[in-house]
């Protein structure tokens, strides 16, 4: 809109279309970033599950959990 109201908007003449005929094609980065994403999660992702420990690590001393014994009465 333009700033009177007897001014209606008008395109500058440099910037005319300039997102699809000056900017020219994307570049590869503009076209492969999802496949690289996709492939740095997944590289990620086995990466962490890889370094998983299956079997917990020993208690630190005055953390031991509670045994199981009967309940004195």
């Amino acid at each position: 809109m333009g700033m009177f109201k007897d001014a209606p908007p008008h395109e500058h003449p440099d910037f005319t279309q300039l997102r699809f005929m000056a900017a020219g094609s994307p570049s590869w980065w503009k076209q492969n970033r999802h496949k690289v994403f996709a492939v740095a999660g997944l590289l990620a992702g086995f990466w962490l599950a890889g370094h998983q420990d299956s079997t917990p690590a020993a208690p630190a001393p005055g953390n031991a959990p509670p045994t199981a014994t009967a309940p004195a009465r």
